[in-house]
């Protein structure tokens, strides 16, 4: 398994049927491979696939060959590895062709593997070279005539052996087909007509055992926290639709809507819908306008540069189960392991650490996308289905997530044109407040902040530069005029003056003492706009100081800070005030706060330290320090008696 993932999907094509399967489940079929990206985690295709499918050889090759390509049977869609949007498409037991959205030329192109290369060839609506040997990847081939950027086929003996593009008055070979395959039938499988119908027939043992099991798990969680309430966390999506319908076989729960404030109205009438058809209670943790809000004082979210979840998920979602549920809930969550690498790794009954009273399970941990798929098909779910995912939607959250592709981003614009207007006018008003170019915003070069290889990709293709740095201080208020850093002390100057803003948090650093505040590793002195750090792990001193400078200026508004004090020192009203007679100097409030992790402990520090990944450093404060030291606190206190507020 590559690229750290724990799990595959081990889809293979059942020939004689011409239907995917799963290895495990077919032992009495001739079966064949199918060479996908891992973790192989494919979809069924819609028409809008291969509508895709069709529109990338029109725009590759000027013709239409799509349905002799794709057959008459059930096709499928795997995501593949590319600068954007890229799906490898398979029918009949192969590779069929490979499809990706060009981000510059903003159009869908073609790359034809074996199979669509030998259709391509043998209807001569290819440019072809002939070659003597089969060439190796990434080697050349000198031609007299082709136009820059041309695909071309490479042709040994009539048959396809591999496929390149032209440049600069060369073919540089991008795939060079295996021999074992050169001079077969492309399609292993016969083209005889099947549905998901018949695929969801020939897995029905597989689908009868993955339902069984997802609720025997539910069940037995059940039956373990019987005195909590029972939830399912619904987005409007796919996966948390059948985990909801599974839950539902079993007992009725309560809903649990997270509305972010950026979701597309089809998601909201979704929820709506399925609570109204299946009878349940829906209860919102709404995040309002906060998102919009913090858009006035901070430059869009990063993939890196994540504040948006805090303030329209994390939040929202801690104050709703601190008012409703203080002891608690057994929620039920879509969450599948093939979805990144990330939750391929994680377990499949966990606490979130924004409210561990809730403990989570997720019963289609093992599901395939297939296995999703079918169930709804075959429990007729489409009926109350997000329609977005038969728009062309992979994803159904929120609209301007930086997670997204830039190829996901056109159908929003083509979709919901003033939503995407809205957010396109927020983005370009930070970009000339930065002073970045015009392809930050046309190109969503915002999605991330660190200059990583993806967004040098974007760079390059486009030919123009960002100065890591001048982006870095755009997002954060005031910016970082000067600086000096040693071991032991640490000099910031500010471009405004920040006395107010330590004077209304002072007591989360320390003591004041004259004109100093002291804590019992450092001494911090504030003056104007210069802030200077003494004392042990200056750095790390300091960046709490700009952290607490930065959400003052910065503040979102969304009160995680009240949330999570333990003492009720925090109020919020327009920006943080800490009342001194409460604070104990914890600092929790200023760890969880949206505006912490990505502005002190990654920009902050890296302008610092003068490097792009300033985070990379050793001896950061980590929460669970922090937890211990109140842990502690509260021990100590109740030896004596216990202390009020704590």
């Amino acid at each position: 398994m590559k690229k750290g993932w724990k799990i595959t999907a081990n889809i293979v094509w059942d020939i004689q049927r011409n239907v995917p399967t799963f290895r495990e489940d077919c032992w009495d079929c001739e079966v064949k491979e199918l060479l996908m990206t891992d973790p192989g985690d494919a979809r069924p295709a819609f028409d809008h696939d291969r509508e895709i499918f069709r529109e990338a050889l029109l725009n590759e090759f000027g013709a239409d060959l799509s349905n002799k390509i794709l057959g008459k049977g059930i096709v499928l869609v795997n995501k593949g590895a590319g600068l954007d949007d890229f799906r490898e498409f398979f029918s009949r037991g192969t590779i069929v062709g490979k499809v990706y959205w060009e981000p510059v030329e903003k159009r869908w192109r073609f790359r034809a593997t074996y199979a669509s290369a030998y259709v391509l060839v043998e209807e001569g609506v290819a440019k072809t070279v002939k070659v003597d040997t089969i060439p190796k990847e990434g080697s050349t081939i000198f031609v007299n005539d082709c136009e820059e950027g041309e695909q071309v086929i490479l042709v040994k003996d009539g048959y396809p052996v591999g496929v390149g593009y032209c440049r600069k008055g060369r073919i540089r070979v991008v795939t060079a087909f295996p021999e074992y395959v050169v001079g077969k039938e492309p399609f292993p499988a016969p083209d005889i007509p099947t549905t998901i119908d018949d695929m969801i027939k020939v897995n029905e043992n597989r689908l009868r055992r993955m339902v069984s099991q997802s609720k025997k798990f539910i069940y037995v969680m059940r039956e373990k926290l019987k005195d909590k309430p029972l939830t399912v966390s619904f987005s409007g999506g796919k996966d948390s639709l059948v985990a909801l319908h599974l839950t539902l076989q079993l007992e009725k729960p309560i809903i649990i809507f997270n509305n972010t404030g950026i979701e597309m109205p089809e998601t909201i009438e979704t929820v709506q819908k399925v609570a109204k058809e299946w009878d349940l209670e829906v209860v919102v943790a709404d995040a309002g306008d906060d998102f919009w809000k913090a858009m006035r004082k901070n430059a869009p979210p990063a993939r890196d540069l994540r504040w948006c979840c805090k303030v329209t998920k994390l939040v929202p979602m801690a104050k709703l189960v601190k008012e409703k549920w203080p002891r608690g809930t057994l929620n039920v969550v879509g969450q599948r392991a093939l979805e990144s690498i990330e939750r391929s790794k994680s377990p499949r009954v966990w606490r979130n650490k924004w409210f561990p009273q809730v403990l989570n399970i997720a019963p289609i941990h093992y599901w395939t996308q297939l296995d999703v798929w079918m169930y709804i098909f075959k429990n007729k779910l489409t009926e109350v289905l997000n329609p977005l995912y038969f728009k062309g939607f992979e994803r159904v959250g929120c609209f301007m997530c930086p997670a997204s592709l830039l190829a996901e981003f056109e159908y929003t614009k083509r979709t919901h044109p003033e939503l995407w207007s809205k957010w396109d006018e927020r983005v370009e008003w930070w970009r000339k407040f930065i002073g970045l170019p015009p392809e930050w915003r046309e190109y969503a070069l915002w999605r991330w902040l660190s200059p990583n290889n993806k967004k040098k990709s974007f760079m390059t293709k486009l030919n123009i530069t960002i100065d890591w740095k001048k982006e870095y201080q755009g997002h954060i208020m005031p910016k970082i005029k000067d600086k000096e850093v040693s071991e032991d002390e640490v000099k910031i100057e500010f471009a405004s003056n920040v006395e107010k803003a330590v004077e209304e948090q002072y007591s989360i650093l320390g003591k004041k003492k004259g004109y100093e505040i002291v804590n019992d590793r450092n001494k911090i002195i504030i003056e104007k706009s210069k802030v200077i750090v003494k004392g042990e792990n200056a750095l790390e001193e300091a960046l709490f100081v700009s952290a607490i400078i930065h959400r003052w200026y910065q503040c979102m508004g969304c009160k995680s800070c009240e949330v999570w004090c333990p003492t009720g020192a925090i109020k919020v009203n327009d920006r943080p005030k800490v009342d001194p007679n409460k604070c104990i100097s914890c600092r929790l409030c200023v760890l969880e706060c949206p505006v912490y992790e990505p502005v002190a402990d990654r920009v902050t520090s890296s302008l610092l330290l003068d490097r792009p990944d300033g985070w990379r450093r050793k001896g950061k404060l980590l929460k669970k320090d922090v937890v211990k030291k109140i842990k502690d606190m509260i021990d100590d206190a109740m030896g004596l008696g216990g202390v009020t507020g704590v």
